[in-house]
């Protein structure tokens, strides 16, 4: 058994299993979480029990406005609100409990230091008893211990990508060939620590990465990086090359070789004397002439077709393939002893989809990239937009992400960029949380008979709040039904112009009119 997959990988699901453990011990009807943030407000961050509900969930208060829990937070012991001891209730109007109930407020000290409260509630009064107390005060200690690591290990996750990004600025300052190959992700920071050791090396590199993951574009950066600089940069796609053709662009050909060859030409080794070549899709390259090139690459010769001329050639080669080499070795399609000479230094190239940090950034280099191509202002980029770049999982990578950009400049014509301007748009029914896949890109052919997804998004929303009677806060709000934060809606309302007065109802409360 893994034992890894036993452990929760967040603080939250951590919280979540033992605030789930804690009532089958103790009785509670809502346990709360506080995190106490630099301003000197408790907002929560887990709410479980019956009486939770998303109102508490995005529940926040100023502690300058509550001296009774800033009392009980300057130290480090639970406190039981007595039955007859006056005091505000915290989450007042946000659910229904009676005037007379159970409320234990348990800081959270971490270091000596607060960083939050825990709050038990229950409707009926004398429900915690001292044992009770005393045992809160231990778990409270436990919880603080989580918040507080699962705090430190973001803000080094934080601090990482910072230096990271840092480090990738200080190096496109120092080389500006690495501006061609940007991002600031740590799969991608790795991929130009290795291009910059591999570069001031004269060794064969090997390059592996799904189509679009920008491979012709590292081997240009090696090349550029290189002692060979000044010397030429040639390449050649393998693929769809018969062995005849394979053999004359490798190593050229003499007037007179074969029927077609009217005039002398000099083959891609030649060309490239002293400098680079770069050999695209490798795994296509027909097996009759791979003992020739593996004959090249150890004696530094060649011969040209029909000629008996014996040249020598100083080439770097850098090689490049989306498919698994090792495995067509293994199918007899390629063979073993070219392989292990080709692939010296191998280079693997991190899909779009495991580079998430760089999307964003590539996204504005590409629109902007565009948009002075066609001398326009650079358009903003809607955050739905935005958003819809991040989910969708990008089978094309890189190349596929530029051509988005580049179609949604054109189409947008100066204008916010926004999903449709993308192809890109969300299944009616997916809350904002859901994975990857529930975006898809619309076949050219059928995105004229979509509506654009500020029309969807607009419909959809008028239709929850139909259902709900306008209605945003609670279990049978708008929101929930919706999976989406209230404050959330309530912002898409407002920039959708969407009259929600259009929606309410006489038995829709004022509280809830004024939200």
């Amino acid at each position: 058994m893994d034992r890894k997959r036993l452990v929760p990988s967040s603080s939250d699901k951590i919280l979540e299993l033992i605030l789930t453990a804690l009532r089958d011990l103790v009785d509670y009807e809502l346990a709360v979480i506080l995190k106490l943030t630099e301003s000197n407000t408790l907002t929560v961050q887990k709410a479980q029990g019956p009486l939770a509900n998303e109102r508490i969930k995005d529940f926040s208060v100023d502690l300058s406005r509550r001296r009774d829990l800033a009392r009980i937070i300057r130290f480090d012991q639970p406190y039981l609100f007595a039955e007859q001891e006056e005091h505000e209730d915290t989450y007042e109007d946000l659910m229904d409990l009676p005037e007379g109930h159970s409320c234990l407020v348990a800081p959270l000290y971490f270091q000596d230091a607060p960083i939050g409260l825990m709050t038990l509630d229950h409707s009926v009064c004398n429900m915690f008893s001292p044992a009770i107390v005393k045992f809160i005060g231990t778990i409270s200690r436990l919880i603080a211990v989580i918040i507080a690591q699962n705090e430190s290990s973001q803000y080094q996750d934080t601090l990482r990508r910072d230096l990271t990004r840092e480090r990738n600025l200080l190096l496109t300052r120092e080389s500006p060939q690495l501006k061609n190959i940007r991002g600031d992700s740590p799969a991608w920071s790795r991929v130009i620590d290795q291009v910059k050791i591999v570069a001031e090396s004269d060794l064969p590199v090997l390059i592996h990465g799904e189509t679009g993951t920008g491979k012709e574009q590292v081997a240009r950066t090696i090349h550029k990086l290189s002692p060979r600089n000044d010397k030429p940069f040639i390449t050649l796609n393998c693929s769809a090359l018969n062995a005849s053709l394979a053999e004359s662009e490798l190593f050229g050909h003499e007037k007179g070789a074969f029927t077609s060859a009217i005039a002398q030409r000099k083959g891609r080794f030649e060309i490239a004397d002293g400098g680079t070549l770069f050999l695209d899709e490798i795994a296509d390259l027909p097996m009759e002439i791979q003992p020739k090139l593996l004959r090249t690459l150890q004696e530094g010769t060649f011969e040209r077709i029909g000629g008996e001329t014996t040249r020598s050639c100083d080439v770097r080669i850098i090689a490049a393939s989306h498919m698994d080499l090792k495995k067509r070795v293994q199918e007899g399609l390629f063979r073993e002893d070219l392989y292990y000479r080709l692939g010296v230094y191998p280079l693997e190239l991190p899909p779009l989809r495991q580079r998430k940090e760089d999307i964003i950034p590539l996204t504005r280099h590409f629109a902007q990239q565009e948009a002075r191509k066609a001398k326009i202002r650079t358009p903003d980029i809607s955050e739905e937009a935005l958003e819809g770049l991040l989910r969708y999982p990008w089978p094309g990578n890189v190349r596929e992400l530029q051509n988005a950009i580049s179609r949604g400049v054109l189409l947008a014509k100066g204008k916010e960029i926004g999903c449709h301007h993308l192809g890109l748009y969300p299944s009616a029914l997916v809350p904002e949380t859901d994975p990857l896949d529930s975006f898809q890109v619309a076949p050219a052919e059928s995105r004229s008979r979509f509506p654009s997804m500020v029309a969807v998004e607009k419909r959809h929303i008028e239709n929850a709040l139909s259902q709900t009677a306008g209605k945003i806060y609670g279990e049978n709000g708008a929101a929930a039904l919706l999976g989406m934060k209230p404050t959330t809606l309530q912002s898409r309302i407002k920039k959708l112009k969407i009259k929600r007065q259009d929606f309410l109802t006489s038995d829709v409360s004022i509280v809830d009119m004024q939200r």
